[in-house]
């Protein structure tokens, strides 16, 4: 069996664990199954335990930067209307532009902001909001 394939099998079984027991007694399988390797086989198993890490990290940051940006607009989803943003300011549909927002799946992979677009964005509410404040001030002076 492959080591990345152990790992996984191995991650597997530890998320089905529920008691302190059952964890105690996985770490003596985990402590057995690494006493039984060669030495090439520990630097292999160690390399895809790192590899696996390190995806479990950039799905992590990957995550942490979606709530970001979706804490970011929360307050004013409701009040803006979307299609307009993305015709107005990316050309685009506001189907495109939701299937961003909510990193729906396209062609098997999940729809993602550039640095780019989320730039075009900023821009685009920022451009927004003046025009909005504009309007408020020339209420404000106007006379009945």
């Amino acid at each position: 069996m492959g080591a990345k394939r152990e790992i996984d099998d191995l991650l597997n079984e530890f998320l089905q664990l529920e008691t302190d027991e059952q964890r105690e007694q996985f770490r003596g399988k985990i402590a057995q199954t690494l006493a039984d390797k060669t030495a090439e086989e520990k630097r292999e198993f160690g390399e895809a335990l790192a590899d696996n890490a390190k995806e479990t990290i950039r799905q992590s940051v990957a995550l942490i930067g979606e709530y970001h940006f979706k804490q970011a607009l929360n307050d004013i989803i409701p009040a803006v209307t979307w299609s307009y943003i993305a015709e107005e300011y990316f050309q685009k549909s506001r189907s495109w532009l939701s299937q961003r927002m909510n990193g729906y799946h396209v062609n098997s992979k999940a729809a993602a902001f550039t640095p780019e677009e989320i730039n075009t964005l900023a821009d685009g509410l920022l451009d927004l909001s003046e025009r909005i404040k504009k309007s408020a001030i020339l209420l404000k002076g106007h006379r009945f």
